[in-house]
């Protein structure tokens, strides 16, 4: 997977991009109901191209509430049944706070830049 842009809205734009093997869905917009499923539909691409991982970038989600969090839970799982580790980018309020409030932070691995993100990839060389 190259660079792929998914339909674009004024509320919304979802690119994806392969850095080193792993698929990174970059978010820009709003997560809502008319939107959550451009979302879901490039995580699940990213899942289902069968590299070691998917990243979700919602470094520029400037609104993110109940149905932001149910696309995410669902693309974790999805990663979980592909055996794909699943990751998201969530460095500011706007997504972190509404993650941590309901638990969901929890569940998933967040992480404050895609850097770091892969960076949590790469396995630790053993002494």
């Amino acid at each position: 997977m190259n660079e792929d842009r998914f339909k674009e809205s004024p509320l919304l734009t979802v690119r994806a991009a392969d850095i080193a093997g792993v698929v990174v869905v970059a978010v820009e917009g709003e997560i809502d109901v008319d939107t959550a499923d451009v979302v879901l539909d490039a995580l699940r691409l990213g899942v289902e191209s069968g590299g070691p991982a998917v990243v979700a970038d919602l470094t520029e989600v400037s609104f993110f509430g109940s149905t932001g969090i149910s696309t995410l839970i669902t693309a974790h799982e999805l990663a979980e049944k592909h055996g794909t580790g699943f990751h998201v980018v969530a460095p500011h309020r706007a997504v972190r706070r509404p993650l941590q409030v309901t638990g969901v932070a929890d569940v998933l691995s967040l992480h404050d830049s895609v850097d770091e993100a892969l960076a949590a990839l790469k396995p630790v060389p053993s002494e």
